[in-house]
């Protein structure tokens, strides 16, 4: 992108005031953080490695380089993206600016990520990057940036598991690109690298481990997480649908904990509070609290001596307990499901506006490149709102980082009238 001197001056001043608003602000710390810090065995290796970076190499005036590191990052993908758009959809310079600060807003001021001492600081770049190299490709069909966008992925998948759900889109655009080009041996091979990386992933988490924590497993808490919406609508009987002791034992003193706390969805429905609010507002309860620590408590007394062999133990059984769970009352949580992925995509009025633009941009997705970029990006908003409903539930942590699209979508449709009426270059 080459500015005028009036637009760059604008350009670099929207960074330079984003940035000082990021050192106002300061860092912001939460439980998570703490862990990172210490490098617990069930959070992100990339962020916990990338802080220990800081905290090791400027000791206690690490928070400083953090942060502007962060913000570099930040800046460096927003360009990228700006610079890909800009020449694959001729927008203009003015249009630039605006999604220059919507972007930037949407990870300093809307969701202040970028001043968070946790793995979103990191990914929210990392899923631009991702992206810009996946419309890139798609644009040009060319496997190269798809490629490139396929190692992103796998960094992305490295520091939040939910954007494994961002697989079966990448499948979707390789068999377009194969199609179009005919280019069947390249395409043969990303197929298997597309394949490859859940399994890398997981293979670099346990030398991570290994390396880091002399433990050869992996421990990330997915099934623990998962089973809590199962637990949460979980009825007395449903004891019935396991098959051995161990899972029967495990429910039973669970679902009584649950219970006796009285954050049960039969306590929330006879008390007239709606389900899934109810569900959201206690999730730590449920999930922390009741499945995790009380159980890791438990085989503590039972030879389990580590933490480590206590939290491998508890997912270890709530892995093979979740769909057993998850049959017994599949419809209530089918419902419970629909409602989260409603609130991560902004309630019913954010649910029927996002529905609308994929809709009007699936119609013109092969006319007009503007709508093969929103019909990608809300995709993977659509991708991403599913998993966290699955794996946990729709808070603002897990679903700001499409937050950007409707004022994109808004600015990308006005910008034609803009150049035509206005003059607007």
């Amino acid at each position: 992108m080459r500015f005028p001197r009036g637009y760059l001056i604008i350009y670099l001043a929207i960074y330079v005031l984003f940035g000082l608003v990021v050192s106002l602000k300061g860092p912001i710390y939460l439980p998570d953080s703490y862990a990172h810090m210490d490098m617990l065995i069930n959070r992100s290796p990339v962020y916990s490695l990338f802080l220990k970076a800081f905290t090791s190499t400027f000791k206690d005036y690490y928070v400083l380089p953090l942060l502007l590191t962060q913000y570099l990052f930040l800046i460096l993908s927003v360009r990228f993206l700006l610079r890909i758009l800009y020449k694959n959809l001729r927008i203009s310079l003015t249009a630039i600016l605006i999604l220059q600060f919507v972007f930037l807003a949407n990870s300093v001021y809307w969701y202040p990520s970028v001043n968070r001492v946790l793995s979103e600081s990191l990914t929210f770049p990392l899923l631009l990057f991702f992206i810009g190299c996946l419309f890139k490709s798609l644009m040009k069909n060319d496997f190269f940036w798809l490629l490139r966008a396929i190692i992103i992925l796998g960094i992305l998948q490295f520091t939040r598991g939910q954007f494994v759900s961002f697989l079966p889109v990448l499948f979707l655009v390789l068999i377009y690109m194969i199609y179009k080009t005919k280019n069947y041996k390249k395409g043969s091979l990303l197929i298997i690298v597309i394949a490859l990386v859940p399994i890398i992933v997981n293979f670099s988490e346990r030398v991570y481990y290994k390396l880091v924590l002399g433990q050869n497993k992996n421990y990330a808490m997915t099934y623990v997480h998962c089973i809590s919406s199962p637990f949460y609508i979980a009825k007395s009987s449903d004891i019935e649908v396991f098959e051995t002791e161990e899972q029967k034992s495990f429910f039973s003193r669970t679902f009584q904990m649950l219970e006796s706390k009285e954050i049960t969805r039969n306590f929330a429905i006879s008390n007239r509070k709606d389900d899934y609010d109810f569900f959201e507002e206690n999730f730590t309860k449920i999930c922390n609290a009741s499945i995790h620590e009380s159980n890791m408590e438990y085989y503590k007394k039972y030879g389990f001596r580590t933490e480590y062999e206590q939290q491998y133990k508890v997912d270890e059984v709530t892995t093979k307990m979740f769909f057993p769970l998850l049959k017994a009352n599949f419809k209530i949580w089918f419902k419970m499901l629909l409602k989260s992925i409603e609130k991560g995509l902004g309630g019913r009025s954010g649910a029927f506006l996002t529905f609308m633009i994929l809709g009007f941009s699936l119609i013109f997705v092969f006319k007009d490149n503007r709508f093969t970029f929103l019909s990608i990006v809300i995709i993977l908003k659509f991708a991403n709102s599913l998993i966290v409903a699955i794996a946990v539930h729709s808070i603002v942590r897990y679903t700001f980082y499409f937050d950007w699209i409707i004022g994109a979508t808004i600015i990308l449709l006005l910008d034609p009238i803009l150049k035509k009426y206005l003059n607007v270059n």
